[in-house]
C-alpha cells in the first residue's frame, strides 16, 4: 500500500464479525447486521487492487502535454465465483474533471490496463469497479510540477476598511493616505519568485470610478407618477476575473455608492426586497459591463413574470412545499441569478415572479413533516417567450407515492459497547435511487425529467439507537459521524439497500476505528514548534480539521479517520522565516496505523515593499499572498482566478507609520513550486 500522496484499496472484510450490506465499497463500509441478532461469520467479499504497470510507483510523476499512467487492476475473488468481468474505470484529474481513457488489451481474465494523461501537477483519483460482481477499487497517483526557478504567486491587496464607507474624514494635510479618498483591491496574477532572490516591491492602489446603484420601478401603473419609485435591493458586485466580490443594500433614500475599477468588467446582481407595499420584484443580472458604462437606466426594475401553479403530496395539496427557479448554471449571463421561491399555501397553490425571456430548471422542496423527496426538473419551466407583467399559470408538480418504511438503528463502538455521546447518522439517496419520484406540468403538459434525493440526519439516544421513520424504500449512502472527544471512535461510511424492506427493520451497525498517522518533518530546526494541519476534504461530513504539534526533532503523530482523503498543510512557529501556512500534500488514509513519508520543508525568501496612493502611504492595507497553480486544490488557478480563495499563505497588515509590508514566501529552489496536492 502507498502512503504519503497515493493509496490503492479494495474492499477488506470486516471487524467485528459484522456483515456489510449494500455490496462492496472502498470507503470503510459501516458494518451491519440484521434485526438485533447475532452477526453472522465474516467472510471476504473480493476486492480490485490498483498498481501501476509502466512505472515503480504513484508518486512524484512528471506530468507533461504528452505524459501519460498506465495502472493495472487486479482481481481478488475471495469467496466469490470467479466470472468474466467488465470493467468500469473513473479517473478524475486535480479539479476534479473526468479524464479520457484507453483500454489496453491484456490476455488475463482477472487484469486489467487502462491508460490517461498527466498534464498538470497533482493529485489523480482511479476508481474501478468490475461487474456483475461489484468488486471495486480504488487509488491516487500524484504528479509533480518540474523543478524550476522561479514561482509565480497570486498578490491581492485590500485596501483598509474605512476605504469603502465614504466618511469624508480629512487627512489635514497629513503625509499619507486619506479615508475620504477610496482606492480599489489590487491584484496581482504574475508575482514571481527566482530561486535565493528576496524581492521588494512598491504596490500603487488605484482610485475607484464611483458607480451610482439605485433601483428603481419606472412603469408604474399610473403613467403620470413622478418620479420613480426606488425599490430597495440587496446588491452583489462581482468582477470578471477577479477574487472580490462587494455587497451592500440601496435604501428608499440612499442609492449604493460602488466604486470600481475601471480596468474591469463587472457583474451586477440586484435582489429586491419587499418594500411596504407588499410589491414583489424579481431578481436581476446586469451583466459584463465596464464600470464607466453602467447607466442609471441599467438598474430599473421590472415585474417580471407571474408564475402560478400548485404543489401536491400524493395525499393531497403539500402546504409549506418550496418551487424555485433556477436559472441555467452554465449560462455566463445567468450564472448568478438566484433562484426565485414560491411556497404552498393550504390549497397547494404558489406564486412567485421570475425573469422573463429565461430558462429555468425547477427544485421542488417539500415540506419538513413530509417524508418525500427533493426533485430537480433539468429546463422545466421555458421563460424565453415570455415578455414583463405575464402571468404563466399551471405550472404544477405532484408527487408519486412512494413505498416506505421506519427503520431502527443501533449504533456500537468496535467492541460493541453503546457511545456515551450521541452519534450522528446521516441518510444520503444514491444516485438513481429515485426512478419515478413525480410529474412537473406546464399547462396541463408533462415537462422534463424529474430526478429525486433525500436526506435525513438524526442522532442517537442514550441506547445508541435513533429512528428514521417513513422513509422511501431506496438505497442509501450512510455515514456515522461520532463526536470529535469520542476516544477512537471514526467516522464510518457504507451504504444500505432498503428497496426491499419491510414496514418496520431493525439494522446495528459499529463504528470503525481511528487509525495513528506518524511522520517527519525536516530540518529539525524549522519544523519544531509547528502545527501540522490535517484537512478531510469528503464532501460527505462538514469540515473535520486534526492538528498536531510538531516535536523538537520534527517528528509527528495524530489519529485519523480511516479511509478518508486528507490534505495536509504546515502553520510554523512565529520567527521561523516561512510563510503562516505552507500547503504540503494528500493521502487517503488506510485502515491501518501508517508512517508517512518523511517531508523536508522549504526555505523562506523575505517580501517586502510599501502600499501607496496617490505616491502616500497606506497604513492598515491587507496584503495576502496565496500559493498559485492550475489544477491545484488549495491553490489560485491563474487562468481562473474567480470563486472562493483558499486560506492565504500569508496575510500581513501594512505598518501604520510607513505603510510598509514583509514577510516570506517559500523559495522556488526548495520545494516552493506547491506541486503536491
Amino acid at each position: 500500500m502507498a502512503t504519503g500522496g497515493a493509496s490503492s484499496t479494495g474492499t477488506r472484510p470486516p471487524t467485528g464479525g459484522t456483515v456489510p450490506t449494500g455490496g462492496s465499497s472502498s470507503r470503510g463500509d459501516a458494518g451491519v447486521y440484521s434485526d438485533g441478532g447475532p452477526p453472522p461469520p465474516a467472510y471476504l467479499p473480493c476486492s480490485v487492487s490498483i498498481d501501476p504497470a509502466d512505472r515503480p510507483s504513484l508518486l512524484s510523476l512528471l506530468p507533461g502535454d504528452t505524459a501519460t499512467l498506465t495502472v493495472k487492476g487486479t482481481i481478488a475473488w475471495g469467496t466469490l465465483t470467479a466470472t468474466q468481468p467488465t470493467w468500469l474505470w473513473t479517473i478524475k484529474g486535480p479539479d476534479g474533471t473526468l479524464l479520457e481513457t484507453t483500454l489496453i488489451p491484456t490476455g488475463e481474465r482477472d487484469t486489467a490496463l487502462v491508460k490517461f494523461p498527466l498534464r498538470v501537477p497533482g493529485r489523480y483519483d482511479i476508481s474501478v469497479s468490475v461487474s456483475p460482481s461489484s468488486c471495486k477499487g480504488h487509488a491516487s497517483a500524484t504528479a509533480v510540477k518540474p523543478q524550476d526557478n522561479s514561482q509565480s504567486f497570486f498578490i491581492r491587496v485590500l485596501p483598509p476598511p474605512a476605504a469603502a464607507t465614504g466618511s469624508g474624514q480629512t487627512c489635514r494635510g497629513l503625509p499619507r493616505w486619506c479615508p475620504s479618498e477610496d482606492a480599489v483591491p489590487y491584484e496581482n496574477k504574475n508575482f514571481v519568485l527566482q530561486a535565493g532572490q528576496a524581492r521588494h516591491d512598491e504596490i500603487q492602489l488605484t482610485p475607484g470610478y464611483a458607480v451610482s446603484i439605485d433601483p428603481a420601478e419606472v412603469a408604474q401603473t399610473n403613467s403620470n407618477a413622478f418620479p420613480a419609485i426606488a425599490i430597495p435591493s440587496f446588491v452583489r458586485i462581482s468582477p470578471r476575473g477577479s477574487t472580490w466580490t462587494l455587497d451592500g443594500e440601496s435604501s428608499i433614500n440612499q442609492p449604493l455608492r460602488a466604486l470600481l475599477d475601471s480596468g474591469l468588467t463587472y457583474d451586477i446582481l440586484v435582489i429586491p426586497q419587499i418594500d411596504a407595499s407588499t410589491k414583489v420584484f424579481p431578481p436581476f443580472l446586469v451583466a459584463s459591463k465596464w464600470a464607466q458604462d453602467f447607466q442609471s437606466s441599467d438598474f430599473n426594475v421590472t415585474s417580471g413574470v407571474t408564475v402560478q401553479g400548485t404543489l401536491r403530496g400524493p395525499a393531497g395539496p403539500a402546504k409549506g412545499a418550496r418551487l424555485l427557479l433556477r436559472a441555467d448554471p452554465y449560462d455566463p449571463v445567468t450564472l448568478p441569478l438566484p433562484s426565485t421561491v414560491g411556497s404552498a399555501d393550504s390549497t397547494g397553490a404558489y406564486s412567485l415572479r421570475a425573469s422573463a425571456r429565461t430558462l429555468f430548471s425547477a427544485v421542488v422542496v417539500p415540506p419538513p413533516d413530509m417524508a418525500l423527496p427533493q426533485v430537480t426538473i433539468i429546463d422545466g419551466v421555458d421563460l424565453q417567450a415570455s415578455a414583463n407583467g405575464a402571468i404563466f399559470t399551471g405550472v404544477d408538480f405532484t408527487w408519486n407515492v412512494l413505498s416506505t418504511t421506519t427503520m431502527s438503528l443501533r449504533v456500537l463502538l468496535s467492541d460493541n459497547s453503546t457511545p456515551a455521546a450521541s452519534v450522528t447518522v446521516r441518510l444520503q439517496s444514491q444516485d438513481g435511487a429515485f426512478p419515478d419520484v413525480g410529474v412537473l406540468t406546464v399547462a396541463g403538459s408533462q415537462t422534463g425529467a424529474a430526478s429525486g434525493s433525500m436526506r435525513r440526519e438524526g442522532t442517537t439516544d442514550a441506547n445508541g439507537s435513533v429512528v428514521f421513520s417513513d422513509i422511501p424504500k431506496i438505497a442509501y449512502h450512510l455515514t456515522l459521524i461520532p463526536p470529535g472527544d469520542t476516544t477512537g471512535a471514526a467516522i464510518t461510511t457504507g451504504s444500505i439497500d432498503l428497496a426491499g424492506a419491510p414496514a418496520s427493520i431493525t439494522r446495528t451497525l459499529s463504528l470503525g476505528r481511528k487509525v495513528k498517522l506518524s511522520g517527519l518533518l525536516s530540518p529539525a530546526n524549522a519544523a519544531s514548534g509547528a502545527r501540522l494541519v490535517a484537512t478531510d476534504t469528503g464532501t460527505d461530513v462538514l469540515v473535520s480539521i486534526i492538528s498536531t504539534q510538531v516535536a523538537s526533532d520534527g517528528s509527528y503523530e495524530f489519529l485519523a479517520d480511516p479511509e478518508r482523503d486528507y490534505r495536509f498543510s504546515v502553520e510554523p512557529a512565529a520567527g521561523s522565516s516561512l510563510p503562516a501556512r505552507i500547503p504540503l500534500y494528500g493521502i487517503t488514509t488506510t485502515k491501518q496505523d501508517t508512517q508517512l513519508a518523511e517531508r523536508t520543508l522549504p526555505l523562506g525568501l523575505k517580501v517586502s515593499g510599501v502600499v501607496t496612493f496617490k505616491q502616500l502611504p497606506v497604513a492598515g492595507a491587507i496584503v495576502q499572498a496565496y500559493c498559485e497553480q492550475q489544477g491545484i486544490a488549495g491553490c489560485v488557478d491563474p487562468a481562473n482566478p474567480t470563486g472562493p480563495l483558499p486560506p492565504p499563505l500569508v496575510e500581513f497588515a501594512t505598518l501604520p507609520d510607513d505603510g510598509s509590508y514583509s514577510f516570506y514566501l517559500l523559495d522556488p529552489a526548495t520545494g516552493g513550486g506547491y506541486t503536491l496536492p
